[in-house]
């Protein structure tokens, strides 16, 4: 089935391994989007090569022209949040979906949340659960099982989403279906991060919008050496980065919502100093500490910190 609501964006960098299969698993979806997106990152292997195939209808007995718009557009490397930017603009449906060029979708992905969607006009955003995989099998069948998943009603809305998400971050990327216009409203992604990007958006949608939860398996994550998530000091300094924005930029609603975003920058410092301490990075868990206590001290002040990420 095939309907003129869904592009699909796939930032892809020296992807030639993968992107194929990826592909593949978009073009199989029971609700066909009307768009893929292929934002080619500066690439230096075959990627390209392989995109322009798929277009040319030679690589895969999935892709019809007729039915599904394969875009692919080119940039000089600058990483996934301005490679998702561009393919946001270029969008021309009115949900957008977001895979990696290395993960997987299972088929039912897009029907069941389309569905999902049409039926909770309220809701703007919906996410699944994910099952994570290398070369040598299944790692996690399930992560919700895994990991967790924050309350939600009968209908499936997320209670308290934004609360929650300061507590952890439970949407991932690969299983979200979205409406465009929310990110009009909530801004796309900050091309300044590097690491946790996803997070940072999901944290400014849930101010203003309702999101859905459908506990079923939608991604497929394939875990290798090159995974940006696996970075964990980055993501801490991601964190404390987007933490102090949001105080900047919405202190208004976090007022009015009684959260004070100051005590989860400081545990963040904390949770590093340690993590610092138990790699043996003892100048760097001291250095830490150090700010975690002046942070604690700094009464009624957002405590600084730029973003470290590297």
């Amino acid at each position: 089935m095939n309907n003129p609501l869904i592009s699909v964006i796939i930032p892809a960098y020296n992807a030639e391994e993968f992107i194929a299969e990826t592909l593949d698993s978009v073009l199989i979806q029971n609700y066909r989007p009307i768009e893929v997106i292929i934002i080619n990152d500066g690439s230096t292997d075959r990627t390209a090569e392989i995109i322009k195939d798929y277009q040319l209808i030679k690589n895969s007995k999935f892709y019809n022209s007729d039915e599904i718009n394969l875009v692919y557009i080119f940039q000089e490397n600058a990483g996934q949040s301005k490679a998702r930017n561009a393919g946001i603009r270029a969008a021309k449906g009115k949900y957008i979906a977001f895979l990696d060029a290395d993960d997987l979708w299972t088929p039912i992905k897009l029907e069941r949340q389309m569905k999902y969607l049409e039926s909770n006009s309220e809701i703007s955003l919906v996410f699944g659960d994910m099952m994570i995989f290398d070369k040598e099998g299944i790692l996690v069948d399930s992560a919700f099982k895994k990991y967790g998943y924050p309350e939600c009603d009968k209908n499936g809305r997320v209670l308290n989403a934004f609360e929650n998400l300061l507590d952890q971050n439970f949407i991932s990327v690969g299983t979200v279906l979205l409406k465009k216009n929310c990110l009009e409203v909530s801004g796309y992604f900050d091309e300044s991060i590097r690491y946790a990007e996803d997070y940072d958006l999901w944290l400014r949608i849930t101010l203003k919008f309702g999101i859905g939860c459908i506990p079923e398996i939608f991604r497929l994550k394939r875990m290798h050496d090159f995974n940006l998530s696996n970075n964990k000091v980055n993501f801490y300094y991601s964190r404390i980065y987007i933490l102090n924005k949001l105080n900047a930029h919405y202190s208004n609603i976090l007022k009015s919502k009684g959260i004070a975003l100051n005590k989860y920058v400081s545990e963040t410092m904390k949770e590093l100093s340690y993590f610092f301490y138990l790699k043996k990075q003892y100048k760097n868990a001291i250095k830490m500490m150090f700010r975690y206590l002046l942070s604690i001290l700094t009464i009624n002040t957002n405590f600084k910190i730029k973003n470290e990420a590297i």
